[in-house]
C-alpha cells in the first residue's frame, strides 16, 4: 500500500512540474457568483448569466462545460433561427467572459470554443441628406444626440454616459474615459463645429450631458441605449428610413464619411478607438463618390471658427482646405 501511495504522489508530482498544479475544483455556480461580484455588471449582463446559470445547474463543475455545452444551450434558450451573432451575443460571450475570469483565477483551464462563422453583411450608413432627414424628424430632446453620435462615431452607451466637465467646447474635443468605452481604453473625440453648435445649445440641468424629458438616460443596456430606443424608433419611422437602422449606424457613418474626406485607415482607427486597422477597412470606399462637400456641410465646415482657438486646426473630420 505504501508503495502505491508513493508511486501515486510521485506521478502527481511529475505531472504538475510538467503541466503545472491541477486547477481547484470550481463549480460553474462559483464562478458566475465570483465574476458578478468582481466588479460592477449592467443589468443585461446579470440577465444573461441568471438565463446561463438556469441551464448549466449550480453544481456543474468548470471542468464539464465544452463545445458541446454551447451546442445544448443555444437549443434550450435560443429560437431555432437565431443568428450567429445573437448566439455570440447571448451565449457564447457571457459564458466565455465567466471561464476567462475563473482561467484567471486559476479554476479551470482558457476557454477554448469553436465559434459560428458570422456572415459579412452590408454595412449600412446615413448619407448626408438622410442623416438631415433623421434629425430634423427626431424628438426635440434626441437632436443634439443624434449629431453628436454622427459627428464623433461615439457608441450610444459612451454618449448617453458622457459627462459635461468632461466636454471641451472651446478646445472642440471630448473625453470618453477607459470604463466607458469599449475597448477599455481611453479616447479623445474631436468635435466638428457642428456638434460644438449642437452642444452649446444645450442646458446644463445636470452632470450628464444628454438628458430625456425625465432626466438621465438609463445605461444598463448598452445595446440599445435603454430608453432611447423608443425616441430613436420615432425619428426613424417619421423620417421615411430604412427600419433596419439601429442607433449603431451613426457609428458606420461617422466612419464611412471620415474615410471619404480622409482616405486614411490608421487615422480613422485612433479617432474612433477601433482595435485594429482590419475592423475599419470595412468602411473604405462604401461612400459614392461626390458626397464630400454634403460631408462638409452637414459637419458644418464652414462654420465661423471662433468658438474654437483660432490657430487651432479644424477637426479631423472637416476638411482644411
Amino acid at each position: 500500500m505504501a508503495e502505491e501511495e508513493a508511486a501515486a504522489i510521485e506521478a502527481r508530482m511529475l505531472r504538475e512540474a510538467w503541466h503545472g498544479p491541477r486547477p481547484a475544483a470550481k463549480t460553474v455556480g462559483q464562478a458566475m457568483l465570483s465574476y458578478a461580484e468582481a466588479v460592477d455588471r449592467s443589468p443585461r449582463t446579470y440577465s444573461r448569466l441568471i438565463r446561463l446559470y438556469r441551464v448549466i445547474g449550480e453544481n456543474t463543475p468548470l471542468s464539464a462545460i465544452g463545445q458541446d455545452t454551447l451546442t445544448r444551450l443555444r437549443g434550450q434558450l435560443l429560437k431555432p433561427d437565431a443568428s450567429p451573432a445573437t448566439f455570440a451575443r447571448e451565449i457564447i460571450e457571457p459564458l466565455r467572459a465567466v471561464l476567462r475570469y475563473a482561467a484567471r483565477q486559476g479554476w479551470c483551464p482558457e476557454p477554448h470554443f469553436v465559434l459560428p462563422k458570422r456572415p459579412h453583411g452590408r454595412t449600412l450608413f446615413f448619407l448626408p441628406a438622410e442623416a438631415e432627414r433623421l434629425i430634423a424628424a427626431a424628438p426635440e430632446h434626441i437632436r443634439a444626440l443624434l449629431v453628436f453620435l454622427i459627428g464623433t462615431g461615439a457608441r450610444v452607451s459612451e454618449a448617453l454616459g458622457l459627462e459635461w466637465r468632461d466636454v471641451d467646447l472651446a478646445g472642440g474635443r471630448a473625453v470618453f474615459w477607459a470604463d466607458q468605452t469599449k475597448s477599455g481604453k481611453r479616447r479623445i473625440a474631436t468635435l466638428p463645429p457642428r456638434v460644438i453648435a449642437a452642444l452649446g445649445e444645450l442646458p446644463r440641468l445636470d452632470d450628464r450631458v444628454f438628458l430625456h424629458p425625465r432626466g438621465p438616460y438609463e445605461l444598463g443596456d448598452r445595446s440599445s441605449g435603454g430608453n432611447f430606443r423608443d425616441a430613436w424608433i420615432t425619428a426613424i419611422r417619421r423620417a421615411g428610413l430604412n427600419q433596419q437602422f439601429t442607433p449603431h449606424v451613426c457609428r458606420h457613418t461617422f466612419a464611412t464619411w471620415h474615410y471619404a474626406l480622409h482616405k486614411d485607415v490608421l487615422a480613422l482607427k485612433a479617432e474612433g478607438g477601433w482595435g485594429s486597422v482590419s475592423m475599419v477597412e470595412r468602411y473604405a470606399k462604401l461612400m459614392p463618390a461626390g458626397y464630400e462637400e454634403a460631408i462638409r456641410q452637414f459637419l458644418g465646415a464652414e462654420c465661423n471658427r471662433s468658438v474654437t482657438d483660432p490657430e487651432r486646426p479644424l477637426p479631423i473630420l472637416v476638411s482644411s482646405h
